[in-house]
């Protein structure tokens, strides 16, 4: 940990993932209701299994952001870098939690635009909030961020 305070510096002044999660949603319910595109009849129940994995790593980088008391708001500064807990295999794991539930959500509810927004979610994600964030975490941390990424990957 360095002895930097978090001052002003941030990632980014707008909470990006929200964001993208809602207009790609947005979007979906848009393109499903003009023209739709329905993925074939089949098993759901697979893919409610694959959202929830989704779902139970993205909390358990929200609660681990918990337990040592640093903030999951993409917009806060961050006071502690977490690199345990699930953080020792992905440097991201609410939004590769985010990318794994809308995988499983598209393909359970047969939403093949849910399906096609899977890719462009992790880029989405990717150019407006993970890059700011690894470019703040570098000017926050210096060295010990920079020897985590050499460590753990973005995202698996």
């Amino acid at each position: 940990m360095t002895d930097q305070p978090a001052g002003d510096d941030r990632a980014s002044r707008w909470p990006w993932p929200p964001i993208i999660y809602a207009v790609a949603l947005t979007l979906m319910w848009w393109l499903d209701w003009f023209f739709p595109f329905d993925l074939p009849d089949g098993d759901w129940r697979p893919w409610a299994v694959v959202a929830a994995i989704g779902l139970g790593i993205g909390i358990a980088g929200f609660s681990y952001f918990q337990v040592i008391g640093t903030t999951f708001n993409p917009t806060g500064p961050a006071t502690v870098l977490a690199t345990g807990g699930i953080y020792r295999f992905t440097r991201n794991p609410m939004y590769l939690g985010g990318c794994v539930f809308f995988l499983g959500l598209a393909i359970m509810v047969r939403s093949g635009w849910l399906l096609l927004m899977v890719p462009v979610i992790a880029v989405a994600l990717r150019k407006l909030a993970i890059e700011p964030e690894e470019a703040y975490l570098t000017r926050r941390f210096g060295d010990e961020y920079r020897a985590y990424c050499g460590r753990v990957r973005r995202w698996l």
